[in-house]
């Protein structure tokens, strides 16, 4: 199993800037995993008082107001009537046009408890790891002074500290690159080959290129990196695995398996198929990163671009001690921070005790924008 290595993480990264905190998990300078919750987001984990709505055509699962804009879906093997109070989890919040993913809780509803409402908040994924790898992590680097005060109190004996660069805390670890090569499709082996990962709504697809290698080194690497993959970018649903075809490929299902044995994320590896592809599944928790951060075209959606800006433009202000900015972006940018991010905007200018001025300007890039001071 030489090449197959299982990930020992040592340091978090937490990270709070207007209108969203990101997490990261690390290993030496590599990131296995990472986060980004957004206010006003549905969350994995948490757990909410719901309406029973109408049934669903398939009769195995109904509708469930949570408060969310669309309804949300809960499988169910007893339908209750229709209006009933149920305690239900989050697995999946909305993404593509679907609403939030469910399932039961066994969390009881307070008797006074308005219905919809929330009745416990997601874990925290700062938390969550280190409970999972607290003999190992020597740092939790969090941004700015504040978010490590909160940290503090929330993780009391942990070994937190204050990030000191002036550069963001998620670029100056490596994250941000990271997370965009993540978001390609590529990822390039050890050995000189790679691999492609192609998801579609029913099947992720990953094909393995062994360019100069050797076949079976070319699938052990192949098999080690698709698994730190999947983790990376939240993958989940039905997935193969096309490996290069070689001797004594027996075994590499099980090497799969060894692989996902770090990952907290289920995954059942099912075997070889007869056309020799791995053929898995990963319990589906979340969003993927690529939904988190993209349109469904690729590209990085005005959410995250407007994010972003906001965290620039602090960075600017504080920078140069300067109490207002001019910022200059795309009119979808521009229109989503006035109106449905307009919370995280009004957070930006507490930060710097000043004012953002924003301008939309037709016909730019999505992706850029520019910050001046006002």
């Amino acid at each position: 199993m030489s090449g197959i290595s299982v990930p020992s993480p040592d340091t978090i990264l937490v990270s709070r800037s207007p209108g969203e905190t990101r997490y990261a998990l690390l290993e030496g300078e590599t990131v296995v995993e990472v986060r980004h919750v957004r206010d006003g987001v549905l969350q994995p984990g948490a757990v909410y008082a719901a309406r029973a709505g109408a049934r669903m055509p398939n009769g195995k699962a109904l509708f469930v107001d949570i408060g969310d804009a669309a309804a949300a879906v809960l499988p169910v093997k007893h339908m209750p009537s229709q209006g009933a109070a149920l305690a239900v989890e989050v697995m999946v919040p909305a993404r593509a046009g679907k609403g939030a993913e469910l399932k039961a809780s066994g969390v009881k509803i307070p008797h006074d408890a308005k219905v919809p409402s929330v009745l416990r908040a997601a874990p925290e994924p700062v938390g969550t790891w280190f409970d999972c790898y607290s003999d190992g992590i020597a740092r939790i680097v969090c941004a700015p002074r504040a978010e490590a005060s909160r940290v503090k109190a929330v993780l009391s004996g942990a070994p937190i500290e204050e990030h000191a660069g002036s550069e963001d805390v998620f670029a100056a670890y490596g994250v941000d690159a990271a997370i965009e090569a993540a978001l390609q499709p590529c990822v390039a082996l050890p050995c000189g080959g790679g691999i492609m990962i192609e998801s579609t709504a029913a099947v992720t697809a990953i094909d393995v290129n062994a360019g100069p290698a050797e076949p079976r080194l070319a699938n052990t690497e192949a098999i080690d990196a698709a698994a730190r993959a999947l983790r990376l970018r939240n993958i989940a649903g039905h997935i193969v695995l096309d490996i290069i075809p070689s001797k004594r490929r027996s075994d590499l299902a099980q090497d799969m398996e060894t692989a996902l044995a770090a990952d907290p994320t289920r995954a059942h590896v099912a075997g070889l198929t007869p056309l020799g592809m791995i053929e898995l599944t990963r319990q589906r928790i979340g969003l993927s990163l690529a939904e988190t951060l993209c349109d469904a075209d690729g590209r990085l959606s005005a959410a995250s671009i407007g994010y972003r800006l906001l965290r620039g433009a602090v960075r600017f202000a504080q920078a140069g001690k300067v109490a207002s900015v001019r910022a200059a972006a795309a009119p979808d940018v521009v229109a989503l921070l006035q109106g449905p991010l307009r919370p995280a905007l009004i957070e930006a200018e507490d930060m710097i005790k000043g004012g953002i001025q924003l301008m939309a300007r037709a016909g730019t890039t999505r992706e850029r924008f520019d910050i001046e001071k006002a």
